[in-house]
């Protein structure tokens, strides 16, 4: 664009410096030129100008293009999780949720644990059960959290009972979850991560994830 404005403007120089040649003399370039000449001249000038203004609405236009890729690299790809259990063994087993936004939009996100007990569902509440929306300002981390313990008395159970049940052969079957997040900015840009099973090891007291892609449970 800058090697175009400088052309743009010799060319203007030396148009105008023939028009006014021709017209502070007499000279005529061509046999039988009239003061024509400075019509053809403006005419000229004018078409260039057309021309250098499409050039620099086609350059504004890509670099605004190129802004809102980054926008969009930028924004539901740049967002993350986590799982964190605290506590110790035995107790509560209170499970933090935390949702990072690095980018400078708004983005939303939705939850859904799909947990279950021996294969039977329960539920963690409406916000991971992918019912209500996350809202993660610009540069902001939020978290929320669910315990084991709720889970596990929905089907008649406690934390000390799976400890005492778990062998080799269930300990993954236990208490498990197909996470599934799915997050968008205000920019329309969706992004649905692909579902990732994880078990509860009650004698390690950890949420143990599986890292190979895994089907989603029935």
């Amino acid at each position: 664009m800058k090697t175009l404005a400088v052309a743009f403007g010799v060319i203007v120089i030396a148009i105008t410096a023939v028009v006014l040649v021709a017209a502070l003399t007499g000279w005529r370039p061509l046999k039988g030129a009239d003061t024509g000449i400075l019509a053809l001249g403006s005419f000229v000038i004018l078409a260039l100008t057309l021309v250098v203004l499409v050039v620099y609405a086609y350059d504004t236009n890509s670099i605004a293009d190129l802004a809102r890729q980054r926008w969009l690299r930028e924004g539901v790809l740049g967002t993350t999780y986590n799982i964190q259990l605290i506590g110790t063994k035995g107790d509560a087993g209170r499970t933090l949720v935390q949702l990072a936004n690095s980018s400078a939009l708004v983005v939303r996100a939705k939850v859904s644990l799909n947990a279950r007990v021996y294969g039977d569902a329960v539920s963690a509440g409406p916000l991971y059960d992918g019912q209500e929306v996350w809202l993660l300002f610009p540069q902001q981390s939020i978290q929320g959290w669910f315990e084991v313990e709720s889970l596990l008395q929905m089907k008649g159970k406690t934390a000390a009972s799976m400890i005492a049940e778990r062998t080799s052969a269930n300990h993954a079957k236990q208490l498990t979850m197909m996470l599934e997040l799915e997050f968008w900015d205000e920019l329309g840009v969706r992004r649905k991560l692909p579902p990732r099973h994880h078990y509860f090891d009650f004698d390690r007291w950890l949420w143990i994830p599986h890292i190979a892609e895994q089907p989603r449970l029935p």
